[in-house]
Formats: structure tokens, sequence, C-alpha cells
């Protein structure tokens, strides 16, 4: 089992998902090191969410899966301050911290993620059913038109199960689950479940 560095950048509910991409903001010392890292070290960097409420010293905890991605964009501020765009690649499983201080460095695994080609007509209908329920969420929280009319072109996008879960704000745990799980099928159906409950409640 082949292992790699990551740099993990903990954030109260921000996950990673693939194909999503992800601005970031980074202005405290220890994640300016981070980023050099990162930049220094092939660009990758990892998402390691945990839930709003947490309450505690140092570092938070984080999950044992995570997202990450590589950097696509940097914008560097004349205070040492800078701006990022993170495109998600896939998720990492935790093997072991490195470091903990000044900021989390692990080794990970890389997980392989069905994506959405050559998928079943049932598949394929489920993931339109998603559409669906996600527009209709969106219409209901003041979206604009042309970005419902922009939605469709998830039909073809290689995670779109990933990117619906990435636009939709629902609990933590529930999203913690559909990042991890790798069975395109099976995270359609944890999201539907999700969806179909948001729908009932508007």
């Amino acid at each position: 089992m082949s292992t790699f560095p990551l740099p993990l950048f903990p954030l109260p509910d921000v996950f990673l998902f693939p194909g999503m991409f992800l601005p970031l903001h980074i202005f405290e010392p220890r994640y300016r090191m981070m980023l050099d890292f990162c930049m220094e070290n092939g660009g990758e960097l990892g998402m390691a969410p945990y839930p709003k409420n947490w309450v505690g010293l140092g570092l938070p905890p984080i999950p044992e899966v995570v997202g990450y991605g590589h950097i696509i964009q940097k914008e560097s501020l004349p205070d040492g301050r800078s701006n990022i765009i993170l495109e998600g690649i896939g998720t990492a499983e935790i093997v072991s911290l490195d470091s903990t201080e000044p900021f989390y460095i692990a080794q990970i695994v890389r997980r392989e993620h069905e994506r959405n080609k050559n998928v079943s007509m049932d598949l394929k209908e489920k993931i339109e059913e998603l559409l669906v329920l996600t527009k209709r969420i969106l219409l209901a929280e003041g979206a604009e038109e042309d970005l419902i009319l922009k939605m469709n072109q998830i039909l073809v996008h290689p995670y779109p199960v990933d990117f619906i879960a990435s636009l939709i704000y629902f609990d933590f745990k529930t999203k913690q689950t559909i990042l991890e799980t790798t069975h395109l099928e099976t995270k359609a159906d944890l999201l539907k479940t999700v969806l179909l409950g948001l729908n009932l409640s508007e």
C-alpha cells in the first residue's frame, strides 16, 4: 500500500467533493506556512471538515476520510495573505499523522471513485431525478434562472452526485458519509433521501 504526504486544512463544515471548485482565503500564519508547503510539494491540499459546534483547544479533530484537490490558482496579496482556488480530485484515507503543528500533514492513501461514464439506464434516471430535486431546492432558495439552466450540465459531469452534494446545505454527518462513498449508485441513493427530505420541508 503506497502512502503519500498531504497537508490538511481544517475548516468548519467545508467539504471538498471530487469535481468541485473551492475558493479559499488564507490568512492565518500557520496556514500561510501550509500553503507554502503545498506549493513546494506538488500543490495538493486536503480539506478536513469538522462540525461548526465543535469547541476545544488547539487544532480540531479530523475525519478518517477527507476530500483533496489541486491548487489551480493562487493570488498572493501584499500583506502575505493569499486567495486560492482548489479543484477537487478525489478522497483520501488518512493512515497516520506526520505532524499536527503548526499544521496537519497526514500520510494518506488515495481512494478510487466511480465516474459518471457508461452508467446503466437506471442510474442515469436516478441522476436526472437528483437534478430535478436540486433545481426545486435552488428555486425555493431564490437562485437565478441562469444558474438553474446551467444545472443541466451536471448530467455529463464526471462526478454529478458529488457536485450536487457540494451545492446543497445539509447535516454534517450525512455529507461526510456521501463524501466517503465511492460507489456511484449508493451515493446517488443517499443523496436522493436527503433531497427528498429537503423538498418535503419546503
